[in-house]
């Protein structure tokens, strides 16, 4: 032992030391002390293309998570099936908190409603982690109705057959159409195209009467005079539309759809890395920067702990089920041929 310097803590801090690696073995890898060597990402796996909101709302969101958790985040692209797709990849991962679910409704409360398909339960094969942040839909007509306010539009639907696309059969567009339509008893032609960008073309060549909308996708339309926003379905105004009134302003109250999104895990997380998960997000969606992102695409900063998710999904299910019902949708699968059509 010549040479060496033995370094005797006393018990007190003997045991401090032992708690503050502890915690550090926590924040860098969920239980095992980080490598110096290389650290591995958290994957965040997101049910649409590159450069949508879904992109947009993790931007934010991707610096304080880095810094809380002690590691990069990557973002995962696996669009398809209505967002069935990236779910089921994270069902089948490896419940270690490192690879995550961007879920939102389609998933998560519609489209089983819609498509028979026995892969997966996503209430009970997925763990909540917390929400985060949604978007509420904004009704928009076009240019071309020559109508300027929202009972306008009702009226001009109950007189002509309006045009009113969607991103596909069983979308939060389609659904929030729907919704209106049973509340201001109009009908109108409803369009599925294959996503948001194919609508947003159909919409640039004239082929959409009615939009509903989240506000991101919309402002560039409105700038351009081709678009007008009518009426918010939500209970505060957006701050990208501050002139623009929410229907319950407008005496049509109830009439509430958001797209939105929350981070979820495998079923079989354990617990620890869920409530450590769970405390990194809703720290990070309290910080004034990440609301401000939100804030500057039409999104608002809705965090909800593990619990309260688990319960507003299925509320959310609920509700998009009753209507899909009311509607007649006869989902997929069951041999009956009258169906709104795959998700897209």
């Amino acid at each position: 032992m010549t040479g060496q310097v033995v370094l005797r803590l006393p018990t007190a801090s003997r045991r401090a030391a032992l708690r503050w690696l502890g915690a550090a073995a926590t924040t860098c890898g969920f239980g095992r002390l980080a490598s110096t060597q290389e650290i591995e990402p958290i994957k965040v796996v997101i049910a649409f293309p590159p450069g949508g909101t879904s992109t947009a709302s993790m931007q934010p969101l991707e610096a304080p998570l880095r810094q809380a958790l002690g590691a990069p985040i990557e973002l995962d692209y696996r669009p398809g099936a209505g967002g069935n797709v990236a779910a089921l990849y994270v069902v089948q991962s490896k419940a270690d908190g490192r690879t995550l679910l961007l879920g939102h409704a389609g998933p998560l409360a519609i489209n089983h409603h819609i498509s028979v398909q026995t892969v997966f339960d996503a209430q009970k094969d997925l763990t909540p982690i917390a929400l985060v942040v949604e978007y509420p839909i904004v009704v928009c007509a076009a240019a071309k109705l020559n109508v300027s306010s929202m009972a306008d539009l009702i009226a001009l639907a109950r007189r002509n057959q309006l045009v009113v696309g969607s991103s596909g059969n069983g979308s939060i567009q389609h659904l929030a159409a729907e919704m209106f339509s049973q509340a201001t008893k109009t009908q109108m032609i409803h369009i599925p195209f294959a996503g948001g960008g194919p609508l947003q073309q159909a919409f640039e060549r004239g082929a959409i009467d009615v939009l509903m909308e989240t506000g991101s996708n919309i402002v560039k339309h409105v700038q351009a005079g081709t678009l007008r926003p009518l009426g918010v379905m939500a209970h505060e105004r957006l701050s990208i539309l501050p002139g623009v009134s929410t229907l319950s302003e407008q005496g049509m109250p109830g009439l509430e759809v958001a797209a939105w999104f929350g981070l979820l895990a495998p079923a079989r997380t354990p617990d620890h890395i869920i409530r450590r998960l769970s405390s990194v997000v809703l720290d990070a969606v309290a910080q004034p920067g990440v609301r401000a992102g939100f804030v500057s695409i039409g999104g608002i900063a809705r965090p909800l702990p593990p619990d309260v998710f688990r319960k507003f999904i299925a509320e959310e299910n609920e509700r998009w089920g009753k209507l899909i019902r009311e509607i007649g949708v006869t989902p997929l699968g069951t041999g009956i041929n009258r169906s709104i059509g795959a998700p897209q």
